[in-house]
């Protein structure tokens, strides 16, 4: 049945930093990093600190063949790689795609965390082998099991890439570390036409971005619970996932977001660690 199942799993879902604690139990602390086995593909979305438990369940495979999307290199979103133990196995393989920066390369913005003396081991100690791919926004690609993977820019400092993964006729949107403008952004709008989920960057509530909680938030990166709500009915989007939620809100805050946005578009849930979504399981 491994074959004929698209499933996503959330092991990191906050944004920023870590943020472990007693009020954060229900949603989780970790940063970003989402399972997604597409037939018999493994592909990890970010690599924030919730890669490390990640690992530890894909280090009980053998021989892991896997496709790692990074949306941008962000420290929160490529923290945990270094505690990835896959990655230290000679005979696993990583596949990972990230955008195109000018003067380096992907390997180079790697290994940079690990450099002296930001960690005791360079990336050189990962001893399983790795390939890099860089990507323009609006590139796409195709994975063994007819697995599409398209692409758009996002509007982040630095940059950053959402994707979108098809499988079988179905698809959902990745697309977090992104702002949202006065309108709603076009190219995001034709990467979620019609999908089946999507998972948006709702860090902060409105109050908070314009400043009438707190300092505004304008140019931050980030967007809101209600700018995803307007994305996913422009889109037509089949369910919607709010993601990439601010260390400074605790399980409360974050389900006070959740029931507003319910309310607004029904069905739409906060994400929280542990989470699975079966998008399609075939016969």
């Amino acid at each position: 049945m491994a074959d004929c199942k698209f499933l996503i799993r959330f092991w990191g879902v906050r944004g920023s930093i870590p943020a472990p604690g007693s009020e954060t139990v229900k949603y989780g602390g970790n940063t970003p990093c989402i399972e997604v086995r597409c037939g018999e593909q493994l592909i990890i979305l970010d690599a924030g600190s919730g890669i490390r438990k990640l690992g530890i369940e894909l280090d009980k495979e053998m021989s892991i063949d896997a496709t790692i999307l990074l949306s941008h290199f962000h420290w929160d979103h490529i923290q945990g790689f270094p505690f990835f133990k896959p990655g230290f196995k000679s005979d696993n393989k990583f596949h990972i795609y990230a955008a195109r920066k000018l003067n380096t390369t992907l390997q180079r913005l790697m290994s940079g965390q690990m450099m002296y003396p930001n960690f005791p081991v360079s990336l050189n100690a990962m001893a399983a082998e790795m390939k890099y791919t860089e990507l323009n926004p609006g590139e796409n690609t195709i994975l063994k099991g007819d697995v599409e993977i398209k692409t758009a820019a996002g509007h982040h400092p630095g940059g950053s890439l959402a994707f979108r993964i098809s499988y079988r006729g179905v698809s959902f949107v990745y697309a977090t570390d992104t702002e949202h403008y006065s309108y709603i952004d076009p190219s995001l709008l034709k990467l979620c036409k019609d999908t089946d989920c999507l998972i948006y960057d709702a860090t902060y509530t409105s109050e908070e971005y314009c400043g009438k909680v707190g300092t505004p938030k304008t140019g931050w990166g980030h967007s809101t619970w209600d700018e995803g709500v307007k994305l996913a009915k422009a889109a037509d989007v089949g369910r919607l996932i709010l993601f990439h939620h601010d260390p400074e809100h605790d399980d409360d805050f974050i389900g006070e977001i959740e029931r507003q946005a319910n309310e607004a578009l029904p069905g739409t849930i906060a994400a929280y660690e542990g989470l699975e979504i079966l998008l399609w399981i075939g016969d």
